[in-house]
């Protein structure tokens, strides 16, 4: 792909109103876009390279259960390729938990699974009220 079609390419990932993020086999971000800076407030620079568990995003499902280490959308997406779509409760760069619609998708390559990746798009607060989160125990 040429040059121009790659800026082209970014151009149309980065106006897109949703967030997204790539992650590869091991859960380590390698993509971030502008949508997903903009509805998290955590930076490119900030996401990239970093383990999707470590905590900033710190994902609660619609019950609080916690699900960045345990068999979250992504995790469970990378270990048997198949989709996933549903609402969670992430921390943007304030603390505040914010309700999204996340959606994964299979990155493969041939049969080899490479990673995941995420679509995620803001929810109205007042049909997701954000749960109180589970401690785990």
């Amino acid at each position: 792909m040429d040059i121009e079609m790659t800026e082209l390419l970014q151009k149309i990932v980065d106006e897109a109103p949703q967030g997204i993020y790539v992650l590869d086999a091991e859960r380590k971000i390698v993509f971030w876009s502008a949508g997903a800076e903009r509805i998290t407030g955590y930076s490119r620079e900030e996401m990239v390279g970093r383990h999707c568990f470590e905590g900033m995003l710190d994902h609660i499902d619609r019950e609080g259960v916690h699900l960045c280490h345990d068999f979250c959308p992504m995790m469970a997406t990378i270990f048997d390729g198949q989709s996933r779509e549903q609402p969670v409760f992430l921390k943007d760069r304030t603390g505040q938990r914010i309700p999204v619609m996340v959606h994964t998708e299979p990155l493969f390559k041939g049969q080899e699974t490479l990673g995941a990746i995420e679509y995620f798009w803001l929810l109205p607060k007042c049909k997701y009220p954000v749960p109180e989160e589970r401690r785990h125990s």
